[in-house]
């Protein structure tokens, strides 16, 4: 049976050194999630701004957007990572819970929807233009609605403004 492909999360250096040491991030065989762009999400913005009026956190809700690929020596087997990538996110859409990272410090109701992102080839070409390594073949998807809370704002003492009447003699 042929070993199976470790999921890392790469960033731009790491495309420099796919499997040249024993210290790459990139190993063959692997799959990769390079997040190229993160967006603020419009359509929920406003809803967050509505309940930031009231509980005083603003709010920032934002999309990810990642591509993921493939990497193996055999052709068959970067198509078959790829395969089994897709058949995963697509049966496991809605992150929760226990499939959150800790370090995001979430909240029990948080969650974040994976889905497949719309990205024409022109424009994953210029991403791969502006990478040191050549095109590979990728699978665009998108993390939705990953929300950065603002702090608390301290709230003021209550002021009272007291008049008196003055009479002139």
């Amino acid at each position: 049976m042929p070993p199976r492909p470790t999921a890392v999360l790469a960033g731009t250096a790491d495309f420099d050194q796919v499997n040249s040491s024993p210290v790459a991030v990139i190993q063959y065989p692997a799959v990769s999630v390079y997040c190229y762009r993160v967006s603020v999400d419009r359509e929920t913005r406003s809803g967050w701004s509505a309940v930031a009026s009231v509980d005083g956190i603003s709010r920032l809700p934002l999309r990810m957007h990642v591509l993921i690929a493939a990497w193996d020596t055999v052709v068959e087997s970067e198509l078959e990572w790829l395969g089994l990538t897709a058949q995963v996110l697509e049966s496991e859409s809605i992150l929760t819970g226990p499939l959150l990272h800790p370090s995001g410090d979430w909240d029990p109701g948080d969650m974040i929807q994976i889905v497949a992102d719309d990205l024409a080839l022109d424009s994953m070409s210029e991403a791969f233009q502006a990478l040191t390594t050549d095109y590979r073949l990728s699978l665009p998807y998108m993390a939705r609605v990953i929300r950065i809370d603002g702090r608390r704002e301290a709230t003021g003492e209550e002021v009272t403004t007291v008049a008196a009447a003055v009479t002139q003699p």
